[in-house]
């Protein structure tokens, strides 16, 4: 029986997860390995401009299984390329590699992670033109053209949005999307650029009535 040892330093609290069978079992306890649910044999693709939110499983001796995902120390082999905040990795550049490690005391699984980038990080991309003409609420969004062959697809992370009218309000929602809130009339612009990248910029202009 393999026993993860020596995992508390300071507390002798147990950490427990959810069984297959909606019981509760010690994880310190009868654990034969863990794994990432979304391993596969090749490296799973992310998009430059998504999320990936990983699960890991705790396999015990007798064949039953439990959620460990946040339970284990989750770990990004180049935080350059790949930033890794509990179970959500986010590519931090447009194209590159890096492996995501689940750890739990002696035990870890790994899985490889390939940034699918945009074709040209300058040019194959655009902001969707929306109809701002007036005051009130309003979707901002961007599309990008990606190195797989993948066209207009919703460019959801790594993008910040401005407007040069400073009484404007931009706000990421829970679900992702963009609103701009716009409250006065006349002329601003509505920028968009990828990776904190200037060289990336997008600007659409309004005129509001």
């Amino acid at each position: 029986m393999k026993l993860i040892k020596n995992l508390l330093l300071s507390t002798t609290a147990l950490l427990f997860i959810a069984c297959g069978d909606n019981t509760t079992q010690n994880i310190t306890s009868d654990i034969d390995k863990l794994t990432i649910d979304e391993k596969t044999d090749q490296p799973t693709d992310v998009y430059s401009t998504d999320e990936i939110k990983l699960h890991a499983s705790a396999i015990y001796n007798d064949s039953t299984s439990g959620d460990a995902t946040h339970s284990v120390k989750w770990i990004s082999s180049n935080y350059e390329i790949m930033n890794q905040n509990y179970a959500t990795s986010l590519p931090v550049s447009n194209s590159g590699d890096a492996n995501i490690t689940a750890s739990y005391g002696e035990f870890n699984d790994t899985i490889q992670l390939h940034i699918v980038g945009l074709t040209d990080i300058n040019n194959s991309w655009n902001i969707v033109s929306t109809d701002i003409n007036t005051t009130g609420e309003f979707i901002l969004k961007a599309e990008g053209n990606f190195s797989d062959g993948v066209n207009n697809k919703e460019i959801i992370h790594n993008i910040y949005w401005y407007s040069s009218n400073s009484d404007d309000i931009i706000v990421v929602n829970d679900d992702d999307t963009v609103t701009i809130t716009i409250d006065s009339t006349g002329e601003r612009n509505i920028t968009a650029k990828l990776f904190d990248n200037n060289e990336s910029n997008k600007t659409i202009s309004y005129m509001i009535n």
